[in-house]
């Protein structure tokens, strides 16, 4: 929970794509943090357009946002992927939604790892665990920032 109002929230989270590289530090080894992001073309965060991400182990992926409902939903998938996700999966899927509680925003996370059949679950398990520290951590850095 954070103790702001769901615009503001939503505006420092998924609506500023330059506090990506703030709030979201990783999870070493398996999960690298942001070192930097930006829209495509410029611009802000819109349905549609194609986010570069620059991660902290120096690789690179693109994210299409596919939902960008201010202040509600901000949704995403894998446009290029680093080698660890294509080994892994064919996609994977992000949506964050925010509620007003009351003055104070509850931020949802839901993340999909498509994995690569079978043989990839027990590796897609293992870093699917260790991105969810990432991003309980992320969640908690945003919250941090606007206390």
């Amino acid at each position: 929970m954070v103790p702001r109002r769901v615009d503001e929230v939503f505006a420092a989270a998924a609506g500023n794509t330059d506090n990506l590289a703030v709030f979201f530090t990783g999870n070493a080894p398996l999960i690298p943090g942001i070192a930097a992001a930006s829209i495509d073309g410029g611009g802000g965060a819109r349905e549609g357009a194609l986010r570069t991400v620059k991660l902290t182990d120096g690789s690179t992926i693109k994210e299409r946002i596919t939902r960008f409902e201010a202040p509600r939903v901000h949704a995403y998938e894998m446009a290029e992927m680093n080698a660890l996700q294509r080994l892994l999966c064919t996609n994977m899927v992000s949506t964050w939604t925010f509620a007003d509680e009351g003055g104070a925003t509850r931020i949802t996370w839901h993340y999909e790892i498509v994995e690569k059949g079978v043989v990839m679950r027990p590796l897609a398990w293992l870093v699917g665990r260790s991105f969810e520290k990432a991003m309980q951590r992320c969640l908690d850095n945003v919250a941090r920032a606007l206390r």
